[in-house]
């Protein structure tokens, strides 16, 4: 038996909408009944980040929405999301604000969403880390003082 090197991350993603496809091919069923996202880094590419259809067809974003409220979502992302890299305090911003300003609830609050990050942590190891409340918590008491001070 032999090591093989990891996969990059595109080759993972059409391998599952690969799976996903089958399933409408024969018998016209779509177990899987989800949009998802993909986010990974490999040695080849970097981060990406991918989003795939129930029906297996897939794309890849430097940035993109599923769910509700989606194309209003893209639609404010494609107009503040202008540079090609962007710091993932900036970019943890966009997100706070894409959902306060697209989320159905009237007041958002932590148990209401998730935030994940992937970054590079030491000896390039890819580090997965989700939000806490409280950490998502100080992200939107920042997005409303930003709001509040913007309206004055």
């Amino acid at each position: 038996f032999s090591f093989q090197e990891p996969q990059p991350v595109e080759q993972l993603v059409q391998s599952l909408c690969d799976e996903k496809q089958a399933y409408t091919q024969y018998g016209g069923l779509r177990p899987f009944g989800v949009s998802m996202l993909y986010a990974g880094w490999d040695k080849t590419y970097g981060f990406q980040l991918y989003q795939s259809d129930p029906s297996g067809n897939y794309n890849g974003w430097k940035a993109t929405c599923i769910g509700a409220n989606n194309q209003s979502a893209t639609s404010l992302m494609k107009q503040e999301y202008k540079e090609e890299i962007i710091p993932l305090s900036q970019a943890l911003d966009l997100a706070i604000k894409v959902l306060t300003k697209t989320c159905d609830a009237t007041s958002l609050t932590p148990d209401k969403f998730d935030l994940a990050t992937l970054t590079l942590g030491p000896e390039g190891t890819v580090v997965y880390h989700e939000l806490s409340a409280a950490e998502s918590q100080v992200l939107l008491d920042k997005a409303k003082a930003e709001d509040a001070s913007g309206d004055a």
